[in-house]
């Protein structure tokens, strides 16, 4: 397929979501909010959990912040590397999001996300958890076309991005939880020993 044909869908793909003149207050609203807050969201689920759970919980949720860490990293090289300009930049569709003209592929903000959720989606005791991120991530893939600051192959290639951040932290596995997790873990454990936080609020040794 050339890269002709793959523009030209992906211009199509997004003037099919981006919202038109007609699109209702209510479900602009929405999308902001979903553009704006969902990373935040994320995080604050990940802080809860860390607290509250164990520690085969608190790996999985350390590969998860390593693999969006990579993602993003990635991300960077590539928008250095290759510059698409965002819908807005060409005149293509609405913009109802402020954005600063640069580079859209692939996207920080679903990165980010899928980043997060493609290793709890992987691990048993975190799936659920996973599902919720992914949905959330789906949310502002979604929301960030609509409003017209990226297209829909920004979302693909975030996915794609994250994927292969996935697999590096997975190679890296055995090595991370041999020696640097348990360490991070004992750091933090250390830490609410030296404050004497309670143990009701924050359990350790788990």
């Amino acid at each position: 397929m050339s890269p002709s044909v793959i523009e030209h869908w992906n211009q199509s793909a997004f003037l099919a979501v981006n919202a038109g003149a007609q699109a209702p207050a209510l479900v602009i609203a929405l999308a902001r909010l979903l553009a704006a807050w969902s990373i935040y969201l994320a995080p604050a689920l990940f802080v809860v959990a860390w607290v509250r759970r164990g520690r085969a919980v608190r790996f999985v949720l350390l590969d998860a912040t390593l693999t969006a860490l990579i993602g993003l990293g990635l991300a960077q090289v590539i928008t250095a590397i290759w510059y698409h300009p965002r819908p807005f930049e060409i005149g293509l569709g609405r913009q109802l999001l402020d954005h600063a003209a640069e580079a859209s592929f692939p996207s920080d903000h679903a990165t980010l996300m899928f980043g997060l959720a493609i290793p709890l989606l992987l691990a048993t005791q975190t799936r659920r958890w996973g599902a919720v991120v992914l949905a959330l991530g789906f949310g502002v893939a979604w929301s960030r076309i609509y409003l017209g600051v990226h297209f829909p192959l920004d979302m693909i290639g975030a996915f794609g991005v994250a994927g292969l951040a996935s697999l590096v932290v997975r190679l890296a596995g055995p090595f991370l939880r041999r020696g640097v997790y348990p360490l991070l873990i004992s750091v933090y454990e250390t830490l609410l020993r030296r404050l004497a936080l309670p143990q009701t609020a924050f359990p350790r040794n788990r």
